[in-house]
């Protein structure tokens, strides 16, 4: 097609945006998860939520629940329950909600587990005063009815106390002060409250979900169809086609972003669709337009991870493999609006995606601190801009984005290795994320512990060396090292768990965590009936071997040569906090992590870093197992760890092992 005369040319990387969006509007796939959902779900899942709500209520308004007495003292308990019934929760109008009949059968808890009664009332002994209420927490009609009967029987109970307090002459009638618990909340203030915690992980879902399926046929789809060797072999440059597709997948993600904010806006602000009676909730417009800015560099960033992960893969079923860990990655920084007393005027500001996951749950609620906004603003959008900037770069490597660079038949193994590396422990986080959701409460620690590090980080490690033909003594450093290092380890690890203390409790300050969820953790940490030898092995030796060995042995053997010693530790560091996934304990454990990735490259060796890591554990679990109430160090304190520090790492310097692992990384076993 000609140009007419005078027309400005138009720049190459906007026609290969404007060729990459058509497609994307021909491909009826991505345009369904991308725009239709979004736009289909809110009201589908509104209309259903008050769907779901009008049928329960007319459901109990017009069921009777059967209960029934059982026990010898079954004539006391129906008593006692004709009396509560006149107090069960009523309506505006004064009528009671919820209709009771008995039923007297000759085995009422056999009845129960049928599915034939929803209660049954039983009083203790004689000489007691207990009451116990049977129900089926799996039936919702049993659930409503022991929660309306027990809010009868608590009423019958409060007035029946002050009754026998005024006639025995301890409370002058009258004079009973009476208990009335308000709520000065607002159900719109509530409402708003319910939507911060929700709408983050859910919109951060559907842009993962929708996202993900553009980017993935951006660069991994075209690779299996040969599309993109065609498009390589045209005039246009490789960075005018990588510009293209990555505003091509912006484009997509902010597209499900104003999607998803307009969804807010039209439903929660101007009250389209009749919102179910538990959520009452209505936006100001310049709440959702606040929500929608929040939202943008989130977008940013996830478009641009897709996008690399897209350029990384070699085809679209390698793909999806890879998508759950970045999936997991982003899904759990988006879920910090749950965490309890987590503020955004905290350290959480500089946290990518964490930090409007809180801004957005404050806003919502009606708190608009504006400095700390910016600063959650500015640093999603600057880890955005920069990974936009390194996803440019990468792609723009023939060996990323060109799928006959990609063939890795002729690759020696170490060097496959190391291609892999990211790879292999973003899958190794996300299984141990899943076994962890998996065990729950189900193990004990000695049970986990071995899972972890055993089953998992050693396994891991022993399959890596397998697979690739890892020589085991560069790999693992396993060097012996001269007496003076060992003199720095025994100065450097109390020092090192003095400052580590005090980056916790500025951590804490920055970043409050609740007292119940430090001592639940600790509890969990040291159960009662564990023994001390129980405890230094399964928290002191197993983490530093099996942690030592797949961190600070295969990771930093495998980042090695491509990063600075510095950046190398930091990596190290940052890597290993990340795999520990309780939010509350990533800088410290990043800090030791780092510190014990320096001690390694330093000394030339990782039997330094596991006897160093051994005595950290030791040092804090000792104590707390001998029952010593952890207190701050004093300020003088503080200074000793840094001063220890400071001569521990100037042993390491001066008696460093020179040795370069880069010179046999390729060599085989």
């Amino acid at each position: 097609m000609s140009r007419p005369a005078g027309a400005p040319a138009r720049s190459a990387t906007l026609t290969l945006l404007a060729c990459e969006l058509r497609m994307l509007l021909r491909d009826r796939r991505t345009v369904l998860i991308s725009v239709v959902a979004p736009l289909l779900l809110f009201p589908l899942l509104i209309l259903g939520m008050r769907a779901a709500e009008r049928s329960r209520e007319a459901d109990l308004a017009t069921t009777e629940l059967l209960w029934a007495a059982s026990g010898e003292r079954s004539a006391e308990a129906r008593s006692l329950v004709a009396a509560a019934l006149p107090f069960l929760p009523t309506d505006s109008a004064g009528a009671s909600t919820r209709r009771f009949r008995e039923l007297r059968v000759d085995r009422p808890d056999s009845l129960l587990a049928a599915g034939g009664l929803q209660l049954v009332v039983a009083l203790g002994p004689a000489d007691s005063a207990s009451l116990q209420l049977s129900y089926r927490g799996d039936r919702d009609r049993s659930r409503d009815a022991v929660a309306s009967l027990s809010f009868a029987l608590d009423s019958l109970r409060a007035i029946r106390h002050a009754s026998a307090l005024r006639n025995a002459g301890l409370v002058p009638a009258g004079e009973l002060a009476s208990l009335e618990p308000r709520n000065v909340a607002s159900r719109q203030r509530q409402g708003r409250a319910l939507l911060g915690y929700i709408v983050t992980p859910f919109f951060v879902l559907l842009l993962l979900s929708g996202g993900a399926v553009f980017a993935a046929d951006a660069i991994a789809g075209e690779k299996e169809r040969g599309t993109l060797e065609t498009l390589l072999t045209t005039a246009a440059r490789r960075t005018d086609i990588v510009r293209a597709k990555q505003l091509a997948v912006l484009t997509v993600g902010i597209a499900i972003t104003v999607v998803n904010a307009g969804n807010l806006l039209v439903y929660a602000s101007i009250g389209v669709i009749e919102l179910p009676s538990s959520i009452a909730l209505r936006l100001p417009p310049g709440t959702a337009v606040i929500v929608l800015l929040l939202f943008l560099p989130v977008a940013a960033l996830i478009s641009a991870v897709l996008l690399a992960l897209s350029g990384y893969v070699r085809s679209y079923k390698e793909y999806q493999v890879f998508f759950l860990p970045v999936f997991l990655l982003f899904l759990l920084p988006a879920a910090a609006c749950v965490l309890p007393g987590v503020r955004l005027r905290s350290a959480i500001a500089i946290v990518p995606v964490a930090n409007i996951s809180v801004a957005v749950r404050e806003v919502l609620s009606g708190t608009y601190d504006v400095v700390f906004l910016f600063v959650a603003f500015a640093s999603t959008a600057a880890a955005a801009a920069f990974a936009t900037r390194l996803t440019g770069n990468a792609l723009s490597a023939e060996r990323l984005i060109a799928p006959a660079a990609d063939d890795e038949a002729g690759l020696p193994g170490p060097a496959r290795f190391r291609r892999h590396l990211l790879r292999n422990y973003a899958l190794l986080w996300a299984t141990l994320f899943i076994v962890s959701l998996w065990a729950g409460d189900r193990l004990d620690i000695r049970a986990q512990v071995t899972l972890n590090l055993v089953v998992l980080f050693l396994g891991a490690s022993l399959l890596m060396l397998r697979r690739y033909r890892l020589n085991v003594r560069d790999a693992l450093a396993l060097r012996p090292v001269r007496a003076p290092i060992w003199i720095a380890v025994l100065i450097g690890a109390p020092s090192a768990f003095v400052t580590g203390i005090g980056l916790a409790q500025l951590t804490q300050r920055l970043l409050p965590v609740p007292e119940r969820v430090l001592e639940a953790f600790a509890q969990y940490l040291l159960p009662p009936d564990l023994p001390l030898w129980q405890v230094l092995f399964f928290l002191a030796l197993l983490p530093a071997v099996c942690e030592e060995i797949a961190f600070r042995g295969l990771l930093l053997h495998g980042l090695r040569g491509r990063l600075s010693p510095v950046a190398l530790c930091l990596a190290v560091g940052a890597i290993f906090g990340i795999f520990h996934v309780d939010l509350f304990r990533l800088i410290p454990t990043a800090y030791l992590g780092a510190v014990l990735a320096a001690v390694v490259v330093l000394s030339g060796s990782l039997f330094p870093a596991v006897l160093w890591h051994a005595l950290n554990n030791a040092t804090g679990l000792v104590p707390a197992f001998l029952g010593v109430e952890p207190e701050a160090p004093p300020v003088w304190a503080y200074a000793i760890g840094v001063g220890g520090l400071a001569v521990a790492f100037g042993l390491l310097v001066r008696f460093r092992q020179t040795n370069d692992p880069r010179a046999s990384a390729d060599s085989g076993p």
